[in-house]
């Protein structure tokens, strides 16, 4: 929902370094809200309660969190991806009053699935009691945070946002410490942390209504509306939750591996490679925030203009001239990204036996450091490329490229255990590399390609609903192809 949304084009053009860092922060809020409160909270409290609770606990509370995370941000990412296109087309045709309804229909719909994903863990890990509870409590608030920060796309108060988040960290902060303190273990350390989270999502949920005040209607009619558009955009929610879980594959891998522990609440980690691995993905923070950034400014303006070209009747040679402006905007900017963000991976990489040794890691993780660096660069890229195919609509390509990072990431992770430690972590990095070279091409191709999948590609009088064209149709396409190339020079 680039450009209806959070309005960082004005802190952006502005020429002061503050209102530079300013929209900087908010894209990063943006872009890893959930994430980065869960990595800056569990940093503090761990270093904070490490001589009140002990390691024991704590890292069986971080295990908590962090399969509450995982587990919600794989279950959440179907519908909060088909709820976002909703909203988006709710906008589109100025129907402001369904966005109240959508957000408690995906509310209601995530709920269910994040239980389903708790519960699979629950019987395979045989988990206790507790371990459970605690598990599924956190999970729940943080797959809401994640539906409700979607839906801020469509809110115009980013500092609100932002300040949601900051209060909330606050919170986890202080309630988690204090139940330290209590002597308290690891599942009540967990939910103290759900304090800070409820705060941050009913900080989000407020913003959202506070901006769509319109009373949302019935609430079966919204659901109905959410079930309908998760099988219409199927390929959506298939990509999305083959996608992060993805993300995770390598990580799973590892866990059920040798390499992998299991701690006193039946949880699996493998804090070798988990712990380095969390650590090379704060690198690509930076990266996306500045790509929501770019998104935000100047490629919605480019955007709008292509299409107000042809909504505005302009000859193919004005159109053909708006594309190419979007294309270089988009690519040069995604290079420049990519640039920076490889410059400082190389800084990781080349001070790894520094970063190790002051965080008090393993010599041994020194390589798992660098690949991990090494892949976030291509992860960003692979990001970047599935987002803009996404802009316009490119759905079955998306799905693709999400199974074939998911196959990647899995197959050369286990590919990895075999080969031996010093190549731990080269499996995400090659997964990376390759699916967003694939990425990248399937992107450029569609910028190529713009004018025509304009008018015809993705044409619903045309391709229909489902994609399919009958034989006329497919006819007709075939000759308004060849004629659109012949006059306009427009890559088929």
């Amino acid at each position: 929902m680039a450009g209806i949304g959070f309005q960082l084009r004005r802190l952006a053009r502005q020429d002061t370094i503050s209102s530079i860092v300013a929209a900087a922060g908010h894209a990063a809020v943006i872009a890893a809200g959930p994430w980065l409160f869960t990595i800056f909270a569990l940093a503090a409290i761990s270093f904070i309660a490490d001589q009140i609770s002990g390691r024991d606990v704590l890292a069986n509370f971080r295990a908590i969190v962090i399969y509450g995370f995982a587990t919600s941000l794989v279950m959440a990412a179907p519908v909060t991806i088909v709820a976002t296109r909703l909203v988006g087309d709710a906008l589109w045709l100025k129907r402001p009053g369904d966005v109240r309804g959508l957000l408690l229909a995906a509310y209601a719909v995530t709920l269910p699935l994040v239980l389903v994903g708790v519960a699979l863990e629950t019987l395979l890990l045989k988990l206790d009691g507790p371990t459970t509870i605690a598990l599924a409590g956190t999970a729940m608030l943080v797959s809401l945070i994640w539906v409700a920060l979607a839906f801020c796309g469509a809110v115009r108060d980013y500092r609100g946002v932002t300040l949601s988040f900051i209060v909330g960290l606050a919170i986890a902060l202080v309630a988690t410490i204090s139940v330290s303190i209590a002597g308290f273990e690891a599942p009540g350390l967990a939910w103290a942390f759900t304090a800070g989270l409820t705060a941050t999502f009913m900080g989000l949920s407020g913003r959202v209504f506070a901006t769509f005040p319109q009373p949302p209607g019935p609430i079966a009619r919204s659901l109905a509306a959410m079930v309908e558009g998760l099988k219409r955009y199927h390929r959506l929610m298939l990509g999305s939750l083959l996608g992060t879980a993805g993300v995770w594959g390598d990580k799973v891998v590892f866990w059920l591996s040798n390499e992998g522990s299991r701690l006193d609440n039946g949880l699996l980690h493998a804090p070798a490679y988990d712990s380095t691995m969390f650590i090379a993905s704060l690198v690509i923070v930076p990266a996306l925030s500045s790509l929501v950034m770019s998104l935000e400014t100047g490629f919605f303006d480019r955007y709008q203009q292509y299409f107000a070209t042809i909504a505005g009747h302009g000859t193919l040679t004005q159109i053909e001239a708006a594309r190419q402006r979007l294309t270089r905007y988009t690519l040069e900017h995604l290079t420049l990204i990519t640039v920076s963000l490889s410059g400082l991976a190389a800084i990781v990489i080349l001070t790894a036996p520094i970063i190790v040794d002051a965080l008090g890691l393993q010599f041994r993780q020194i390589a798992i450091l660098r690949y991990g660096a090494l892949g976030a660069v291509f992860h960003f890229v692979f990001i970047a490329a599935t987002s803009i195919l996404l802009f316009f609509d490119r759905r079955r390509r998306y799905l693709i490229l999400q199974v074939l990072f998911f196959s990647l990431n899995v197959g050369l992770a286990a590919l990895s255990l075999r080969l031996g430690e010093d190549t731990y972590g080269a499996g995400y990095f090659g997964a990376c590399l390759i699916s967003a070279a694939v990425a990248y091409v399937m992107a450029e191709r569609t910028f190529e390609r713009l004018n025509f999948l304009t008018f015809l590609g993705n044409n619903p009088s045309i391709v229909g609903t489902g994609g399919a064209h009958t034989p006329w149709v497919a006819a007709l396409r075939t000759r308004l192809r060849r004629a659109l190339d012949r006059g306009g020079g427009i890559a088929g």
